[in-house]
């Protein structure tokens, strides 16, 4: 009789199991973007000036900080991927490949493409991709010109295609910061956006119905700037999630995608998950938990949360 029972009880609970698990969003290509807040290697770089993130530098950064910090990452972006993973993760603020190769092996599947940049920091922009769904057909960085005393990182521009054919364009940015004050660094971040524009407009000559997305921390609020793409972040709902990096009390939407009107149903997310967050006893609320408040190792991952894009595939 407890055998029967048994039988019975698989009979109804195994169908409901296998639709559960049937995959459901298969036909969901999944692209994340995250600012990782200083990924240096603690070893000294005699190009880049990242003095400070060696053992010996003002923040004391060593090998037992860096593996926690990059175990933190792919701890985090498996939890952001959920069961099926994701296809693509574009970063910034990485130091060069060797932070990327020990951040992949962490994450089996996982290739990278990055290119080093004449940022004078030596902070670059990456791109993860699942080596099963997503091959890369040909990639190259971008340079941003500026003047002769103004550098910063190049553009990557990655064209890729996903497991159901379809080819992608793909544009990891990350633009001049407001150190100097929002007014008086403008002028960077508009350059930057023209030189994205420039691409963008190669693209559509060469292909009438391209598949583009940009993705990367624009350092400043979202706008509709782009010609031919459409800011995503303007389109998130305020009362569910108040931005992706917090200065002091206010929050800023700062990390943002673009897409193309032929990307299908296009979803933002940001990911303020809790691993990656904390209490913010002086401005109330929450905030990101990052690495260092000052020079102080605060054992976080990023100041900045990542953010989620889900593109439904109409196969």
């Amino acid at each position: 009789m407890r055998r029967l029972w048994v039988i019975l009880l698989l009979s109804i609970v195994c169908p409901m199991a296998a639709q559960q698990y049937e995959r459901p969003d298969d036909k969901v290509c999944r692209i994340a973007f995250w600012n990782l807040e200083n990924l240096f290697h603690p070893g000294q770089d005699s190009i880049n000036r990242d003095s400070d993130y060696t053992p010996d530098g003002i923040h004391h950064w060593t090998l037992s900080r860096y593996y926690r910090k990059l175990t933190a990452i792919s701890r985090a972006l498996s939890y952001i991927g959920g069961w099926q993973g994701l296809d693509m993760i574009g970063v910034c603020e990485v130091e060069n490949d060797t932070c990327l190769i020990h951040l992949t092996r962490r994450m089996p599947g996982y290739r990278f493409v990055h290119y080093d940049s004449p940022d004078r920091r030596g902070i670059d922009c990456g791109l993860l991709y699942h080596t099963t769904r997503i091959s890369v057909l040909n990639s190259r960085a971008v340079p941003v010109p500026l003047d002769s005393l103004a550098r910063t990182r190049d553009l990557l521009y990655v064209c890729a295609q996903d497991k159901w054919q379809d080819t992608l364009h793909i544009i990891v940015a990350h633009l001049p910061s407001q150190w100097s004050g929002q007014a008086a660094s403008e002028w960077k971040r508009r350059r930057a956006k023209q030189v994205i524009q420039t691409l963008i407009d190669s693209i559509y000559a060469i292909c009438p119905a391209p598949r583009i997305v940009v993705m990367g921390d624009m350092n400043a609020q979202p706008q509709e700037d782009i010609r031919g793409m459409r800011n995503l972040a303007l389109q998130l709902d305020k009362s569910r999630w108040e931005g992706t990096h917090k200065y002091r009390n206010r929050w800023t939407t700062l990390d943002q995608f673009y897409v193309s009107p032929q990307l299908p149903h296009p979803i933002m997310r940001v990911m303020d998950i809790d691993m990656l967050r904390e209490r913010d006893p002086r401005y109330l609320g929450y905030r990101p938990h990052r690495t260092f408040r000052g020079v102080r190792y605060d054992g976080g991952v990023s100041d900045h949360f990542p953010i989620l894009l889900e593109l439904q595939i109409e196969k």
